[in-house]
């Protein structure tokens, strides 16, 4: 997307949520301006949705697959992939987000392995460390995966401010 067309967007939304929502008394046409702004925000992603935040996901899964391979050096576990999955060059939505897709398949078992019985009959400690990694790591790629979620209308509704800025009900 580009930033003249971003700025369109966001300028249309501020717009929206400073000039017609506060002037607006009728609760159906403030929730028709909040389905606008829904609307909105979601053709500025869509119009954004890109290999970025996918390629991030996949580099983070790659890091926490190196990060278990080191830790459970000498452990029988899961098979680990080999990394970096994705070449430098590939741009095609569609194929990232399969890779995307199976590793956080193969993370789900390293998880389900490390908080296992035979993980933990192992090496106690090291079974601990991973589980936590994992954990956190499912943790990052949520945080990826809701900055690129537009907001619920109902909080956009739920937000909204008339009446110099206060939020009446």
């Amino acid at each position: 997307m580009s930033a003249s067309f971003e700025r369109l967007i966001d300028g249309i939304i501020d717009a929206l949520q400073s000039h017609v929502v506060p002037n607006s008394n009728d609760d159906f046409v403030r929730g028709q301006v909040f389905s606008a702004i829904y609307a909105l925000n979601g053709l500025k992603l869509a119009a954004d949705w890109k290999a970025g935040p996918l390629l991030e996901q996949v580099r983070l899964q790659d890091d926490t697959f190196a990060a278990v391979e080191r830790l459970a050096d000498g452990m029988a576990h899961p098979e680990i992939p080999a990394i970096p999955r994705i070449p430098s060059n590939m741009s095609d939505t569609a194929a990232i987000e399969a890779l995307r897709d199976d590793g956080d398949r193969q993370l789900g078992q390293l998880l389900l392995w490390a908080s296992g019985a035979d993980a933990r009959a192992a090496n106690r400690d090291r079974a601990t460390g991973i589980e936590q990694l994992m954990r956190q790591a499912i943790c990052d790629q949520l945080k990826i995966e809701l900055a690129t979620t537009p907001k619920s209308m109902l909080q956009q509704i739920a937000g909204g401010k008339r009446d110099g800025g206060v939020a009446q009900g």
